[in-house]
């Protein structure tokens, strides 16, 4: 896909996120929202997709548009201190389109009741692999190659994003161990950092979809 066919444009997002989360995010820890290396470009796809990091097949008509969008994200510490982050529980990327009303949840994963073992936790003797340690006023560990998959035209509901402008934000929720639990465990981790629970929201990601998308086939043929 050639730049010109997509322009991102990022913006510090100023907005206090959607009733869905279960706590307001927070301006200690936040995420930084981009496209990914160039490795991996936005690409238009006509019809059914198939691609594991934008969560396997999608079935569409085969006039049907989508976008797959790849995503780099990197976590911000903007406290003095370093921190640790423990596993998030939940997930969630919402898009709106700019001049309507509403939202639509494009990918969510997790599930905000979740919560690690008290007892299992305090017996680690230190951080291990599941935590994040990022140092204070720092850009911390990047999450890796993500995607997610924006519907452009659907004929079956009408759906047509073409020529329209696109916003996409991230939120993450790390409220995986209890107050008190976070509390002891940064006590009994002191030398490591300070356990940090919250939510976390990302920039503004800004898309102007265009009007005639470059498209083409995105199926991975799998030998049988």
């Amino acid at each position: 896909m050639k730049a010109a066919t997509l322009v991102l444009v990022l913006a510090v997002c100023g907005a206090v996120m959607h009733a869905q989360n279960s706590a307001a995010p927070s301006a200690d820890v936040t995420l930084q929202m981009s496209e990914n290396t160039p490795d991996f470009k936005p690409e238009y796809c006509l019809g059914e997709l198939t691609e594991p990091r934008f969560e396997g097949p999608r079935r569409q008509g085969p006039d049907d548009i989508t976008l797959q969008l790849p995503l780099k994200v990197l976590y911000q510490n903007h406290r003095p201190e370093t921190i640790i982050l423990p596993p998030w529980n939940h997930y969630l990327t919402r898009m709106t389109v700019v001049g309507q009303n509403g939202s639509t949840v494009l990918r969510e994963m997790g599930n905000r009741n979740r919560r690690m073992n008290d007892n299992t936790v305090m017996a680690l003797s230190s951080p291990n692999l599941q935590f994040t340690i990022i140092a204070g006023g720092k850009d911390g560990w990047s999450t890796g190659n993500e995607g997610v998959v924006i519907p452009v035209l659907d004929h079956s509901s009408g759906l047509d994003l073409r020529g329209k402008t696109v916003q996409i934000v991230m939120t993450r929720d790390f409220l995986s161990l209890a107050p008190d639990g976070a509390a002891r465990l940064s006590e009994k981790w002191k030398n490591y950092g300070t356990v940090w629970t919250g939510v976390a929201e990302s920039n503004t990601l800004t898309l102007q979809i265009p009007k005639e998308p470059e498209t083409r086939s995105c199926i991975i043929m799998v030998a049988k």
